[in-house]
């Protein structure tokens, strides 16, 4: 996009150099930039299965120009079945990164590293059951959007580690024409 988003046009596929399996799947790619450097925290599954018992896991990728993605490593995270992940650069820095943990009732739980290469997983952040976490800071605070699969589940937080969900979810119900 070349008007900040209004419009889009179509450039390539992304090529992704990690292909330890012939079959396989993404999932919700998160990037972002630092110092230079784009990183893609990517949900990988190595196969294509009729059920839900089989491994994913969270992949780190690197690149200069956003088409060409080096394979780092993957992440080493509660266990084989993690998806979506979201990082956010801490104010001291550092970096956390969201996640769901579909092994504990597809709960939320995070890792914090220093340098976007090394995590180190920390546990449950929050107890929903849910996908798709969004951090970002708004208004002198910090929230948290999650999917619920019935409209969107809403926290906040001032020091990104206690979350106190909203009393109402959003985007449950169509909206009301004014």
């Amino acid at each position: 996009s070349s008007d900040g988003g209004a419009t889009w046009k179509y450039r390539d596929t992304a090529n992704i150099n990690y292909r330890p399996v012939s079959e396989y799947t993404h999932w919700a790619p998160e990037i972002i930039e630092h110092d230079g450097a784009y990183h893609m925290y990517l949900t990988y599954v190595p196969g294509i299965f009729n059920d839900w018992n089989h491994p994913r896991n969270i992949i780190h990728l690197t690149s200069r120009d956003l088409l060409n993605w080096k394979y780092e490593s993957t992440l080493p995270l509660a266990n084989d079945k993690v998806i979506d992940p979201c990082v956010f650069q801490l104010p001291d820095g550092s970096w956390r990164m969201w996640y769901n943990n579909e092994k504990a009732g597809k709960s939320i739980y995070y890792a914090d590293s220093k340098d976007l290469y090394n995590w180190v997983d920390k546990g449950k952040a929050i107890a929903a059951r849910g996908e798709g976490p969004k951090v970002f800071q708004w208004k002198g605070q910090y929230w948290m959007i999650i999917d619920v699969w019935k409209g969107l589940e809403l926290y906040s937080s001032a020091d990104l580690l206690t979350w106190k969900k909203q009393e109402q979810r959003i985007l449950e119900q169509p909206a009301k024409e004014i």
